[in-house]
Parts: structure tokens; C-alpha cells; sequence
């Protein structure tokens, strides 16, 4: 399949899964760049993390908010839970968590198969009459909290587990500025909103004028609103929040 062919992507995802849609890209004839605008960094409070993670074995549902939630505890889960409570089960906001809990070894009991994401796992059956059950969500500090707040509201007893923070990386911006200055770049996937705000940070007031108007793709109508305020121009927004759904997005013709 060579359907993304001549087209420079600029793929601006986190290390592992930035990597892995860099080469979807390549393998249909797409020229990937890859620059990541976020990178992440342990909690800062470090007792809170371990108290929460001794805690799990205690939770009806444990709750993966994103694949860098299971990178980021699941050597503090092993260590704390050697033998997993069986009646604790797993759920996860789309299939990538769910791949990255498989590869980690865990068994998933529930998660969105179409409509991935927060609002998607709140549809789900197993998450609507929740009250008096207690239920860890594990996700990074500054995160929306949209899980939390909703199961709260419907009688669950939340447990926050902040496994890491999003921190702006240091990164040698000069081949990106260089090839937004010879246009070469055709799309840029960002797939959250603090992606597209470090982006807009990195590239400085010197590559602004050429980023702003490269299509931008992003995965909810939300990431558009909050990039759109920042000032791009061109913004797609995929069908859903699969790998599939971002090569699809970026074969759309201007």
C-alpha cells in the first residue's frame, strides 16, 4: 500500500508510540519525521505513588487511562502484587492500553472497542451502576480528570494513582525548523493537546509562521477547539483514536 506516498509527516507522539506510527507511515511510502513534544518524568510525589500502589489489591477495577499509565506503574504493580488478586480486574480507554497491559502480561476485562477513549469507557456497562465500588484510576498528573469526576458522581469510591507527569522535552529543534522553512511537511499528527501546545513552544517564534498553516491532525473535537485558539489554521480531526484512523486522516487532500 503506498496510499501516504510523497507525503512528509511530522509525527509528534512520545517515544514508543510516536516509533510505531513512524513506521505504519513508511510502510505506505510516507516520509515520517519524528518529534516528539512530550516526555515524561516520575511523579514528583513519590510516597503518594507507592501508598496508592499498595492499595490496588484493594479495588474492584483498575482503570488505565493511556498505554504510558501501564509503562509507568506496571514494574510498581509487579513489585507490590507478585500474585495478582484475581478478583481485581483491568480496563483500559483503547486498544493501545490494551496492548500495552497485554505485553505487560495482564488480562483486560473491559474496554471501548469502537469509541475509544474517556467517554467511550464511561459508556460501558460495567461502569454504570458503580455506587459503594472502589476503583483505581491510573493516569499522569495534569490529566483530565473526566473519569474520576463522573464516577464519583455515580457513587464509586476513587482511588488517583499519578504515575508520571508530562514535562516539555529538550530536543534540537533545528531540523524541524529547517524543514518547515523549505515547506517540506505535509501533515503533523498530534494526538493531545499538550503535544500541539509544546509543539507551537518548541518551534519558537522563528518556525510559527510556517507551522501554522500545515494540517494538523488531531483525535477529538476538544485537542480542535484548544488548537485552534493557539492559532493553527488547518486542523483534521480522525474518526477515532486508532493508528488506522490517523493514516486514514492524513491522506486527506487539501
Amino acid at each position: 500500500m503506498n496510499d501516504l506516498h510523497d507525503l512528509h509527516i511530522l509525527v509528534t507522539r512520545p517515544a514508543l508510540q510516536g516509533t510505531e506510527i513512524c513506521r505504519l507511515i513508511t510502510d505506505r511510502c510516507g516520509h515520517a519525521i519524528h518529534f516528539p513534544t512530550i516526555a515524561f518524568a516520575p511523579p514528583p510525589d513519590q510516597l503518594a505513588f507507592q501508598q496508592a500502589i499498595a492499595l490496588l489489591g484493594e479495588q474492584e477495577w483498575l482503570i488505565f487511562i493511556s498505554p504510558q499509565s501501564v509503562y509507568a506503574s506496571v514494574d510498581h504493580i509487579r513489585k507490590a502484587w507478585p500474585q495478582w488478586p484475581q478478583q481485581v480486574k483491568f480496563a483500559a480507554v483503547g486498544a493501545g492500553t490494551v496492548k500495552a497491559l497485554h505485553e505487560a502480561g495482564y488480562e483486560v476485562s473491559s474496554w471501548p472497542m469502537t469509541d475509544w477513549g474517556s467517554d467511550g469507557l464511561l459508556a460501558l456497562p460495567e461502569f454504570q451502576s458503580v455506587f459503594g465500588k472502589k476503583i483505581a484510576i491510573i493516569r499522569g498528573m495534569g490529566g483530565r480528570e473526566i473519569v474520576d469526576k463522573v464516577l464519583t458522581a455515580r457513587g464509586a469510591y476513587i482511588l488517583p494513582v499519578l504515575a508520571y507527569e508530562r514535562i516539555l522535552p529538550t530536543v534540537d529543534v533545528s531540523e524541524c525548523l529547517q524543514l518547515l522553512k523549505q515547506r517540506i511537511i505535509n501533515r503533523i499528527v498530534c494526538t493531545s493537546y499538550e503535544g500541539v501546545k509544546n509543539l507551537k513552544i518548541l518551534v519558537g517564534e522563528t518556525g510559527w509562521p510556517y507551522l501554522k498553516g500545515i494540517p494538523l491532525i488531531v483525535m477529538s473535537e476538544r485537542i480542535k477547539t484548544l488548537a485552534h485558539d493557539l492559532g493553527f489554521q488547518t486542523i483534521w480531526v480522525t474518526r477515532h483514536a486508532s493508528q488506522t484512523a490517523i493514516l486514514d486522516a492524513c491522506r486527506k487532500r487539501e
